[in-house]
């Protein structure tokens, strides 16, 4: 082994770094978010045009996708609009005798639950609410003015003095 690697030690992060203070980079500088962002929505847009990713799949990163957003991102109406994604539903579970369900009455009296309640999640309501927090923050689309000049310029008497 070289003198120079004996010198090293340990090549351990904190080693590393103690050796290096000009290298230490914050997780910004080390995870571009944005591009990040972006190669989660290509994927995204990818697995929905394949007829052989589930739905289930689908939702799964979605979900990966609202859970990558940085908190100092989101904000309120964020929170609001993901509020809004879920959704209840109702199931029948009535008891069928002979392909035929029971009549809501007969559950009601024998004590049998006909309809369950249960929470759902549109992911596709969560995917437009990061477009949305996206938009706001200007990550999608940056405006940029532009000043444009189309004829004579307009003045008065008293910037003709």
């Amino acid at each position: 082994m070289s003198e120079d690697l004996k010198a090293l030690g340990d090549l351990s992060t904190e080693n590393l770094m103690a050796l290096f203070p000009e290298a230490k980079l914050t997780m910004r500088d080390r995870l571009p978010t944005p591009l990040l962002l972006l190669y989660t929505f290509l994927n995204i847009n990818k697995a929905l045009s394949n007829i052989k990713i589930s739905a289930e799949e689908i939702g799964e990163s979605i979900l990966g996708l609202v859970a990558m957003i940085p908190d100092e991102l989101r904000d309120d109406l964020f929170y609001e609009e993901l509020e809004n994604a879920k959704q209840e539903i109702l199931v029948d579970v009535r008891p069928e005798f002979g392909q035929v369900k029971a009549s809501e009455e007969y559950c009601e009296r024998k004590g049998i639950l006909a309809f369950q309640r249960l929470q759902h999640l549109n992911y596709f309501e969560m995917y437009h609410a990061v477009f949305n927090l996206l938009m706001r923050k200007h990550m999608l689309l940056k405006i940029q003015p532009k000043e444009i000049f189309t004829g004579v310029p307009f003045t008065t008497e008293e910037d003709e003095e």
